[in-house]
């Protein structure tokens, strides 16, 4: 995307209502970092601020969303802290730290560091990525631009999680590939696979940019050095730079093993064995200036004649002082040796032509005495040719025709090689193309004189318009113009989310379990309006999701319950207005009382305690005692007087006041025959 495609905020603009955008610091190709005031608070800040054409992607907004939720929770010295995140029109934006300095990548343009400098940044760095990683958070993207070197000498690794979020929308961890790929683990190349161990990967590519100024591998193209991190090992640092120790060499070749289970299982391995170099150096190894293969560029040529009897003596050894070499032998390594001198950075030559230039010798005490002899031409001395040179003019000329038919079938040999390797006959090999955008992959094959067939097919992990695989495989041999077929992926396979609000938690999963996705209750709530056992919510974060899918719902446990008011004793008008109010149904009923007045309640069910809103509670009221007629029991035997005033109703109690009965007969009753009493009422009868 070209600059002028890219908005940018307008200088003193307010986000969110909060955050003022001040001077641009950097801009990139995902984002734009701006110098910011915190309204609220009053500090400064660093806005870093995406580009439209991610902040407008709906997908990307989520992720970003979630990973930045997940990079503020890591707090730690050596993190670039990140204070909030939000969206304010077409831009999605952090606020983060500020830190006032440069990054590593500008420090590594003026070439390799010292053994401390490179440990006193690779510590910290080691310090972050222990932190993250044991907070369940691969960073993706460790490079020296996302290092920086405060002015205080504080360091700090940023951009945690933002690889994972810019990759949803514009290539996922592939994507960022093609941006980094000097630093990317041979896993994520071949599989689009990133864990803990792809960071270490990474951290030991940069750290071997810190000792030696360069990076291992390059290539005219991205899939060139992909290719490279697949199928080749790291060279040692030394063999750059001699003054490197070996515990160093071994350190970063651990960290960039091709295969991540050989490279340490933690970044608190890796931190531990960092502390321990640091510790245990010499300081002479640690201070020693970054040493590389010396370039001929160096060496002073010494431009006046040697002296003559220097000069005649052809069949002896020349001498040169201590550190010289003869101008033959300088000669040959002076590009790959220059090529990687100190202040080439990473845009020097690759380590593997530069590697053959490395050569550990003694370092010179006084460069000036590093001279190369040039012989002069010797003076014609004007006499004519004898015989005997006679003789060697036709020698001469023998060996010149015999030369030209060496070149004649020299340039033969070469066209049929030519022709069996670079021309038509040769052999093309199948390059590294997975991750790869569709693009860039047929550009790839088209470098090597290959055509590009497509298939496509839904994938779960690579993002859509970007390559599975290819058949044949990478590394296979073809002819020129052979076809290679790439798979490519049309994203992840969507199915529609299916509306389940207000159906019963069975109905719900069939319907959700038949598309093909996983039904989730998240919690259950009262609900004044949906039944018990019903969805009142369901999660609306897409309207498809893939197979497997979560849908989230929300479950009515029906109305809340409400405290019952205990109305005993009081009158019917008064209970049930009191039960009414609290939003309860009431029934009532009558029932006769000899305690309860008449008018006034007798009981309820239930009778206090919990029920839900619109429950209905039995209420039942007195109507006062049910009266009956007193039989007349005087002169009755005892048994017949009992037996008589129990079947009318009422309660019978013995009196034997006069002593032990005689004849056995009621002379007297408490309630007189013929009288109204209330319905199990007590009567006393006097027996004698």
């Amino acid at each position: 995307m070209s600059p002028a495609s890219i908005a940018s905020p307008d200088l003193g603009q307010l986000l969110d209502g909060r955050y003022r955008v001040e001077e641009l610091v950097a801009r990139g190709g995902m984002a734009s970092v701006h110098r910011g005031h915190d309204e609220r608070l009053e500090r400064t800040v660093a806005l870093k601020l995406m580009h439209p054409h991610l902040a407008s992607d709906p997908q990307f907004r989520s992720r970003f969303t979630r990973e930045a939720r997940a990079a503020a929770r890591l707090t730690h010295p050596d993190v670039v802290a990140v204070y909030d995140h939000g969206e304010d029109g077409d831009h999605a934006y952090l606020a983060m730290e500020l830190i006032d300095g440069g990054t590593l990548r500008e420090e590594l343009r003026r070439g390799p560091l010292t053994v401390r400098r490179a440990l006193a940044i690779a510590i910290p760095v080691a310090r972050a990525l222990r932190a993250a990683h044991e907070a369940g958070i691969v960073h993706r993207d460790i490079k020296p631009e996302n290092i920086l070197l405060a002015s205080d000498g504080r360091v700090k690794v940023t951009d945690f999680g933002l690889a994972r979020a810019i990759g949803a929308a514009s290539a996922s961890a592939t994507g960022m590939l093609l941006g980094t790929v000097a630093y990317v683990s041979p896993e994520v190349v071949m599989r689009g696979h990133c864990d803990e161990r792809s960071d270490l990967y990474s951290f030991g590519i940069v750290l071997f940019e810190m000792l030696t100024g360069c990076q291992p591998f390059t290539g005219e193209q991205p899939v060139h050095v992909a290719f490279q991190h697949v199928h080749e090992d790291i060279p040692a640092p030394s063999s750059l730079v001699p003054t490197v120790p070996r515990e160093l060499d071994s350190l970063v070749t651990w960290c960039c093993a091709r295969s991540a289970a050989s490279r340490p299982a933690s970044a608190d391995e890796l931190l531990r064995a960092l502390v321990e170099l640091s510790d245990h150096l010499p300081a002479s190894v640690q201070d020693a200036r970054p040493t590389t293969a010396r370039s001929t560029q160096d060496v002073p040529l010494l431009t006046s004649p040697m002296p003559e009897d220097a000069l005649d003596h052809d069949s002896g050894p020349r001498i040169f002082p201590t550190g010289a070499v003869p101008a033959a032998d300088a000669a040959a390594p002076a590009e790959p040796a220059a090529a990687n001198a100190p202040g080439s950075g990473h845009d020097g030559s690759s380590p593997r032509s530069a590697s053959a230039a490395a050569e550990p010798a003694e370092p010179d005490e006084d460069a000036s005495l590093r001279l190369v002899a040039v012989r002069p031409p010797r003076p014609r001395s004007g006499r004519h040719l004898g015989r005997g040179a006679a003789r060697r003019s036709f020698a001469l000329r023998a060996l010149a025709v015999a030369a030209a038919l060496a070149l004649v079938l020299g340039g033969a040999w070469a066209g049929f090689r030519w022709y069996g390797t670079e021309g038509p006959g040769g052999d093309r090999t199948v390059p590294v193309v997975a991750g790869t955008t569709l693009s860039d992959a047929e550009a790839a094959l088209e470098g090597a004189n290959l055509t590009a067939e497509t298939r496509e097919t839904y994938s779960d992990t690579v993002p859509a318009g970007h390559v599975i695989g290819s058949t044949p495989t990478p590394g296979s041999e073809l002819k020129r113009g052979d076809a290679v077929t790439l798979l490519v992926s049309r994203g992840v396979q969507t199915f529609p989310v299916p509306g389940v609000q207000g159906k019963t938690v069975d109905e719900a999963r069939a319907a959700v379990e038949g598309a093909g996705l996983v039904l989730v209750e998240d919690e259950r709530v009262y609900d004044e309006k949906v039944p018990e056992g019903a969805i009142v919510s369901q999660s609306a974060e897409a309207d498809a999701l893939p197979a497997g899918g979560e849908v989230h719902v929300v479950v009515s446990r029906g109305p809340r319950p409400i405290s019952v008011p205990d109305t005993t004793g009081r009158a019917e008008a008064d209970a049930v207005a009191a039960l009414k109010d609290q939003g309860f149904l009431v029934k009532t009923s009558q029932a006769y009382s000899l305690t309860v007045p008449a008018g006034s309640v007798i009981s309820q069910d239930p009778a206090g305690g919990t029920a839900r809103r619109g429950a209905t509670i039995d209420v039942v009221v007195s109507q006062g005692p049910e009266m009956v007629a007193v039989p007349d029991v005087f002169k009755m035997p005892e048994a017949d007087a009992v037996t008589t005033l129990q079947n009318a109703g009422f309660v019978v109690e013995v009196a034997h006041d006069k002593g032990e009965p005689v004849f056995g007969q009621v002379y007297q009753q408490s309630l007189a025959g013929g009288s109204q009493a209330g319905k199990g009422s007590t009567i006393t009868i006097s027996v004698f």
